[in-house]
């Protein structure tokens, strides 16, 4: 631990290095007030489009009340030569509604009708009473309920019993009782029991009666629209901005000191990669989680919770932008892949959470969580691993791999991507236990294909499936196939396996820690990848022996074609075969 806060407190002093200058502090300032006002104007629910339509009203004309039409009383010559000037967009005489044919003038109109409708049911609702069949409307009444007698006291005989005034059911829960579990029922409760069985028998039980109260609620659902979570997203993503722009800091850190070599300097010290890696990212990841906390105090969001909901996705940029220094050697080639990166992960978060409430799907991104906490609403444990687990999972992964990678001669090396990742895959596998390096690879790499699979599942559910089906099966097959072989490819090509046997051997052991990741994530989201006809396929094609099976004849298909042909070739073959089974299993669609 000393030399991790060691690593750290050298990082902190080379980024305050970087703020040395007169003009970088106050643009961090600014940074921050823009971001914080940002935050309680969203907060407030703030309408982006007031005053977009100029619109004129003659005197006799309605009262247009909408923000977004700024609305001014004018007579009939003046309303229209200001139309005619493009002064007005549209202009209201009387009941008429004149307006131009160009296109911002026929926008206003389309607006300006769905507004007078709107206030034509609002209306019709106040006027007309609610036996009138237009616009439909919904009456709720609130019952209570009420028996014809309490139940019977202790001595208390049938016909008191009969005879006993009714009695209100409380409508508010009643507090819980608590019993030890070696409690016997009393020779009391043993009578009352018997007396309620014999008048069951004889058809006496008190009667219930539900008597309406006078709380009743109209709702009309031609005026009720979905609450559109747009402005709980942006708050949202104001979270991940800054952790971003910290996470960029620390991989231009890291490839700063790879870049000059004194990583390599830093590497020949008595320290581990381990420290290293944590050193350099502890006090990026303090200040990810101090946004976090400080944004959540603007927006008046609990801060516990906040800090729950977006340490998953800190965790999920930092492993990203980890893997990115690690694998490139210059600047130019990292600028472009973080900003990939960013563009990526941005996506993966907001497009889901756009759709909160519509879909369970949705809980793929935390930001959906954020939406539900700005709303005021609860979710669950499975809600809340289901998009957090896999993130924690890809950083854990990401750790491992980075100490792995933190190796000179691989750090240095000028290759291409493809090169770089089959490298790592080696510096990753023990060659001296390349069936248990096999199967753990295998295993470790199911949340990345968990989420890959994800993204999937999601585009095929928003699109017609005659147009995505075959396209999301191939995808994933092509997805899982990689992941089940490219160690065994790795051990092939270095020659350390050599025979079919070994192949065999290592694609089973390939397919059971693939089958056993797969389960076991499976269990933090079965209910909502259920609701998708191709979730069964994805990702629960059956218990056990059926799938094994399935993916050690895919893996093996791949591994001895690899021996023969190249790679992609295998990976080829082994899909065209994987998406056939999908396609079987999918059945009548």
């Amino acid at each position: 631990m000393h030399h991790i806060l060691t690593i750290a407190k050298r990082e902190v002093k080379r980024v305050r290095s970087r703020f040395s200058g007169g003009a970088s502090p106050l643009t961090v300032l600014v940074l921050l007030g823009a971001l914080a006002l940002s935050a309680f104007a969203f907060r407030q629910m703030s309408v982006v489009g007031d005053g977009m339509y100029r619109v004129g009203v003659s005197p006799d004309g309605p009262r247009i009340s909408d923000s977004r039409f700024s609305a001014l009383v004018l007579d009939r010559a003046s309303g229209n030569a200001l139309l005619n000037q493009h002064a007005l967009d549209v202009y209201i005489d009387g009941t008429r509604v004149v307006a131009r044919s160009d296109t911002k003038s026929r926008y206003a109109v389309g607006a300006l009708k769905r507004y007078l409708e709107r206030r034509e049911l609002e209306r019709i609702n106040a006027t007309y009473d609610i036996a009138r069949a237009f616009p439909l409307r919904v009456e709720v009444n609130y019952l209570t309920a009420t028996v014809a007698s309490a139940l019977p006291s202790q001595g208390a005989s049938l016909a008191d019993l009969m005879q006993s005034p009714p009695t209100s059911i409380p409508t508010e829960p009643l507090a819980p009782t608590t019993a030890s579990p070696s409690s016997q029922p009393s020779a009391t409760d043993a009578a009352v029991l018997e007396q309620l069985r014999t008048m069951e028998e004889r058809g006496a039980l008190p009667e219930i009666k539900f008597n309406s109260t006078s709380d009743k609620e109209i709702i009309i659902p031609s005026l009720m629209t979905p609450p559109a979570p747009f402005a709980q997203v942006i708050v949202a993503f104001l979270y991940i901005l800054p952790v971003s722009f910290i996470s960029i800091f620390f991989t231009s850190s890291f490839m700063d000191e790879k870049i000059n070599r004194r990583l390599t300097i830093l590497m020949s010290a008595p320290v581990t990669p381990f420290q290293i890696i944590v050193g350099k990212m502890l006090p990026y990841a303090l200040f990810s989680l101090a946004a976090v906390a400080a944004i959540a105090l603007l927006t008046g969001a609990s801060v516990p919770l906040a800090l729950a909901i977006f340490a998953p996705a800190a965790l999920f940029i930092f492993a990203i932008y980890l893997m990115v220094p690690l694998l490139y050697r210059t600047f130019k080639d990292v600028t472009f892949i973080a900003m990939l990166a960013t563009t990526l992960t941005t996506a993966y978060l907001i497009f889901p959470a756009m759709f909160s409430g519509i879909s369970d799907l949705a809980f793929m991104s935390p930001l959906t969580l954020a939406v539900k906490m700005y709303r005021g609403e609860s979710f669950g444990l499975q809600e809340y691993l289901f998009p957090s687990a896999p993130m924690v999972l890809i950083f854990l992964l990401s750790m491992y791999v980075g100490t792995r990678m933190l190796n000179e001669e691989f750090l240095m090396a000028y290759r291409p991507l493809s090169r770089k990742i089959a490298d790592a895959i080696y510096l990753v596998m023990d060659r001296a236990h390349p069936y248990a390096s096999v199967a753990l690879l295998s295993l470790l790499v199911i949340p990345i294909v968990y989420m890959i699979q994800l993204v999937i599942l999601a585009i095929s559910t928003n699109l017609p499936i005659r147009y995505m089906l075959v396209a999301a099966l191939i995808a994933s097959a092509i997805v899982e196939e990689v992941a089940k072989s490219a160690g065994i490819a790795v051990l092939l090509e270095h020659r350390i396996v050599r025979s079919a046997r070994q192949v065999l051997f290592l694609s089973f052991l390939s397919a059971l820690g693939f089958l056993i990741g797969e389960k076991a994530l499976l269990l933090i989201s079965v209910s909502v990848v259920s609701e998708s006809s191709l979730s069964g396929v994805l990702f629960n094609s059956g218990f056990l022996l059926a799938p094994l099976a399935a993916h050690f004849v895919f893996t093996s298909i791949v591994c001895l074609l690899t021996q023969r042909t190249r790679y992609s070739f295998a990976i080829l073959a082994g899909t065209f075969v994987h998406a056939a089974y999908n396609v079987m299993l999918i059945g009548g669609l």
